[in-house]
């Protein structure tokens, strides 16, 4: 389902970029936000990808792959279009869909997906790509509800309720993780003194849900875990692809093709699709300089929003603060997910990278 609607985004981003690029040219986004910050190290990832190809084990393979850089232009765009009209209805729109996304998985645990074996993944391929979009919507929504002035998006609190219990059903542990620390970085936006509050907030929590959430969240500390072993062989592999190939790295979509060569003899699975970890993915795919280039443009992103937040006020403070705390979720799920490149949250925070920047440029230029 997902998959096809992927699939009509693309032609219409690439309509997008056509007819912005026509309306630049007759003037009409002329002194509008562009995201500045972001396109240094976004050419660079762009130039330091196109360029591994070439050393890639199977280029005609990884050139195939090239078209998907067209994404990027997503944060441009976002940056001139999502005005404060756009973005309530994009929150709007977001509402809806975590409203129906949430309602699905909570109907499939009840009728059984209920087991980290046999987890909720709603209309979508993956639980982990569920659990994931879910956790930036939850994070924007629960950041509107509290920042944005008293009244205006009570409406938002249903679709923000109803997400936040799918994903505690989700077993999703990266995207229990990332939760949590989007909602520490909302209450350091918002009363930096509600931080001294999340212990007695862990207690509550730790009583109020089930047993078998408790024991998913705790077996995040166990290294004996399969799943846990599992991510520390593919760290191990990782980091000796990195080695062997430090600067150009093995190409697109080649860590899957090659694990079984560098596969740890006692690692749980003989293949995977990645390696879980943005950072890790990034350097053995791309290498050293497009790893750099990812910390560039988080490095970016987040000093462009954090300083520009003293400067907004009312909705547009909320908009960049959510922008923001659903970056820093999405990137602490990262260290155990490769989100970065998982296309039904890449779409998504693209474009809220663009809009975050790009309402900062606006109230500061």
């Amino acid at each position: 389902m997902f998959s096809c609607r992927l699939g009509t985004a693309n032609p219409l981003l690439v309509i997008s970029g056509v007819a912005a690029w026509r309306a630049w040219r007759r003037g009409e986004l002329a002194g509008t936000p562009r995201a500045r910050a972001l396109a240094p190290p976004l050419i660079a990832f762009t130039a330091i990808t196109i360029v591994g190809v070439a050393f890639s084990f199977d280029p005609l393979v990884s050139v195939g792959l090239l078209p998907r850089l067209l994404l990027f232009l997503t944060v441009p765009l976002a940056a001139a279009l999502v005005d404060m009209t756009w973005w309530r209805y994009l929150i709007a729109g977001l509402a809806g869909m975590c409203t129906v996304m949430g309602g699905w998985g909570i109907v499939q645990y009840v009728q059984g997906a209920s087991d980290p074996a046999l987890r909720i993944a709603g209309p979508m391929s993956s639980y982990m790509t569920y659990a994931g979009w879910i956790m930036v919507v939850v994070l924007l929504l629960w950041a509107e509800l509290v920042l944005h002035p008293r009244g205006r998006w009570w409406y938002l609190l249903p679709a923000a309720l109803v997400g936040s219990t799918a994903l505690v059903l989700s077993y999703t542990r990266s995207a229990w993780v990332g939760c949590v620390l989007g909602l520490l970085m909302l209450a350091a936006v918002w009363q930096r003194r509600l931080l001294l509050v999340y212990p007695l907030l862990a207690v509550l929590i730790w009583l109020a849900v089930p047993r078998a959430v408790l024991d998913r969240a705790l077996s995040i500390f166990d290294l004996q875990q399969h799943a846990n072993y599992d991510r520390v062989c593919m760290m191990i592999s990782g980091i000796e692809m990195i080695r062997d190939h430090p600067w150009t790295g093995v190409g697109l979509d080649m860590v899957r093709r090659i694990y079984p060569l560098y596969r740890r003899d006692d690692a749980p699975r003989w293949r995977t699709p990645h390696l879980h970890n943005n950072m890790l993915q990034i350097a053995a795919e791309r290498g050293l300089f497009a790893a750099g280039a990812y910390l560039w443009l988080l490095g970016a992103f987040l000093t462009a929003t954090w300083r520009g937040l003293p400067h907004l006020s009312g909705g547009a403070r909320a908009a960049v603060a959510g922008t923001l705390i659903a970056v820093v979720g999405t990137t602490a799920a990262g260290f155990f997910e490769y989100n970065f490149w998982d296309a039904e949250i890449q779409y998504l925070m693209l474009i809220l990278m663009g809009a975050g920047v790009g309402r900062v440029e606006a109230a500061t230029r």
